[in-house]
């Protein structure tokens, strides 16, 4: 079998899986863009920004697809993670839906806004690594990049009455007490919010907060109880009666609830400058 005819059970059988790490500085991510001509006229370009020798991708095609025949599915996606800090990887919003620390002992981040496609023959000229980070990271990847694709709208008004306000309090913690603004993104692995029944205000919220370990420490369940507190004093009790906030485990919440529950993403507040904003990279990248 040549390269030209790759199959897909040789490339599972070759370490190719989603979650595989790679490095290919010969690959480019390419979008399309509008720009000026010698006229002053509008057109269409198309722009690429080539893969760094410091940069790796990580492979988000399912399995299924990987194995799937070229005729049938010729091409996988990747994504470009990038190596941060140590202050920015621990500041990064757990339940960020532009950023997925990879590898917290690395500082290694995939960056949503940076998916490129490549011919699935490709894969064979390539050298994967395995995912170093553990299983339980990895099912939080699969399903972070499930949600990338799955983000259910919360309505305005409570967008207004609650959300605002909530995330005005997280910037304000992260900004006052640091400390307390990592302790308590270190162990919330994500915020679910409850839509009211109701359509006028005041709307009866209620608030779930998954962790990932059974047991908290003192110093997390400070956290906690200091968000709840400031969102308590961030509310306006004529527009939202926060009825409770329940701290659950992934075994611990029901299939019922998480479905009744919505996901909040807190992507603002999860750097200072850094990195910019949007799906297309700046030139100078």
């Amino acid at each position: 079998m040549n390269n030209l005819d790759v199959d897909g059970d040789a490339l599972l059988k070759a370490g190719w899986r989603q979650g595989t790490l790679f490095g290919a500085s010969t690959l480019s991510f390419s979008w399309n863009d509008l720009s000026l001509d010698g006229e002053g006229n509008e057109r269409i370009t198309k722009e690429e920004r080539q893969v760094k020798s410091g940069e790796k991708l990580v492979l988000i095609s399912q399995d299924c697809d990987i194995k799937a025949s070229v005729d049938k599915e010729p091409y996988v996606e990747a994504l470009i993670c990038k190596r941060y800090n140590q202050k920015f990887v621990d500041r990064v919003s757990r339940t960020s839906a532009r950023w997925f620390v990879v590898n917290p002992t690395t500082g290694l981040v995939a960056e949503a806004k940076y998916r490129l496609s490549l011919a699935k023959r490709v894969l064979s000229q390539l050298l994967p690594e395995p995912w170093l980070a553990g299983s339980t990271r990895l099912d939080s990847f699969v399903r972070w990049l499930g949600r990338r694709s799955d983000r259910p709208a919360i309505p305005d008004p409570i967008v207004d009455a609650f959300q605002k306000p909530f995330e005005r309090s997280i910037a304000e913690l992260r900004q006052e007490m640091p400390e307390v603004f990592t302790a308590f993104n270190r162990v919330v692995s994500d915020i679910r919010i409850s839509l009211p029944q109701s359509k006028v205000p005041p709307f009866e919220i209620h608030l779930v907060l998954l962790i990932e370990v059974d047991g908290l420490s003192e110093e997390e369940a400070n956290a906690i109880d200091f968000v709840d507190q400031m969102t308590r004093a961030s509310l306006d009790t004529n527009l939202v009666h926060l009825a409770d906030i329940r701290v659950l485990t992934e075994e611990e919440i029901s299939l019922k609830e998480f479905y009744a529950t919505r996901p909040m993403y807190l992507d603002y507040y999860t750097y200072l400058g850094e990195e910019i904003e949007g799906a297309v990279p700046h030139r100078s990248m």
